[in-house]
C-alpha cells in the first residue's frame, strides 16, 4: 500500500509503503537499500501477529518519491514472475 506524506525536513522519516508481513517488509527494505536508500520498518517486531498489524516502510523524505518508484517497479517485476 502506497503512503503519502507532507513536505518538510528532507531528513524526516516518512512512510512510503505499508505491508502486514515482516518477511515482505525485510525484502522490500533490502531492495531499497540495494538502490542506496536507507529504509526502516516500523512495527516489524509484532511476534505472533504477522498478517494482522501494519508495518510501514520508512525512508528519508528526500528519498520518498524515488523509493516509491523503486517499490512499484519491484512489485511489477514480482507480479510478472511465474509462481
Amino acid at each position: 500500500m502506497r503512503e503519502s506524506f507532507a513536505a518538510g525536513d528532507p531528513h524526516e522519516p516518512v512512510a512510503v509503503y505499508t505491508v502486514t508481513e515482516p518477511t515482505r517488509a525485510e525484502l522490500l527494505c533490502a531492495e531499497l537499500e540495494r538502490e542506496g536508500i536507507r529504509c526502516e520498518a516500523s512495527g516489524e517486531n509484532q511476534a505472533g501477529l504477522a498478517g494482522v498489524l501494519k508495518i510501514q516502510l520508512l525512508v528519508q523524505a528526500a528519498d520518498a518519491e524515488r523509493a516509491r518508484k523503486i517499490l512499484e517497479e519491484f512489485e511489477q517485476r514480482r507480479a510478472q514472475q511465474p509462481d
